[in-house]
């Protein structure tokens, strides 16, 4: 009797850590990022986002852990991290003014140079930032470009916000600003789906070439994922990942582009 009960005992140890784990929530961890924003990344539904980003971020999950989509307009999804109602944001630009409220991954997500798109038909000539000087320019509303150059736009340039890069462009080609600083891959995307923006083209050199990262809510929960993501990336980076998914995701605008539906 004595025997079978310390067996019985044992078995019922045996199992206490498997039940305690399965009775353990999954870590859901929300993320989003800028909807309109191809080849890196762009909204295909209320609820989910597709690009290279999306790819990349599967590739350094860890174990455990499902990332959940949440799609809004992207100067409200900044809004959301600083209030930590997003916890991760996927490739975007490191600024002291976003450092306020997000830890960004040290190891870059992505290459992002930023470029200047004109019409072939009003192009001049652009040597560095002071060629901007005097031409009206656009670029998209909660974006921003690095390596200086947004300081400078604010006190040196003549340069007015739109919602998305869609607008941007119709309004390059209809002659309303006459050039849009956006990112260089981003901008060929654009190029590339649209026939009538054959007539556009981007000047060198570039406005900057800083990386992209992806980063996390001060406010979340989740940051201890940090370190984890950072050594997938260089791991990843090594082997050339990121750059080849660029590349894949920018051949598919040569062709039938994807659906982008903004929020």
């Amino acid at each position: 009797m004595r025997g079978r009960f310390r067996r019985s005992l044992g078995s019922a140890l045996f199992c206490l850590p498997w039940l305690v784990f399965a009775q353990q929530e999954p870590v859901v961890v929300t993320y989003s990022t800028n909807p309109g924003y191809p080849p890196y990344h762009w909204a295909v539904s209320e609820t989910a986002f597709d690009g290279a980003s999306i790819e990349l971020l599967e590739l350094v999950r860890p174990a455990g852990v499902t990332f959940k989509a949440l799609v809004y307009p992207w100067k409200r999804v900044l809004a959301l991290a600083a209030d930590g109602q997003i916890d991760m944001l996927l490739s975007l630009r490191k600024t002291p003014e976003r450092e306020e409220f997000l830890n960004f991954v040290p190891h870059r997500a992505f290459a992002n140079p930023i470029a200047v798109f004109v019409r072939e038909d009003r192009r001049f000539r652009f040597s560095n930032w002071n060629s901007l000087q005097g031409r009206q320019g656009g670029y998209s509303a909660g974006d921003t470009f690095g390596g200086g150059f947004d300081e400078f736009l604010r006190l040196n340039l003549t340069m007015e916000g739109a919602p998305s890069m869609e607008n941007n462009f119709r309004k390059l080609l209809l002659g309303r600003i006459d050039y849009f600083v956006t990112g260089y891959y981003t901008g060929m995307t654009y190029v590339q789906s649209h026939p009538e923006a054959g007539v556009i083209s981007a000047l060198q050199p570039m406005i900057s070439d800083q990386a992209i990262h992806f980063a996390f809510s001060k406010k979340s929960a989740h940051q201890g994922l940090i370190a984890e993501i950072n050594r997938k990336l260089e791991a990843l980076d090594r082997k050339g990942v990121p750059d080849a998914l660029l590349k894949k995701h920018l051949e598919r605008f040569a062709g039938t582009p994807p659906v982008i539906r903004l929020p």
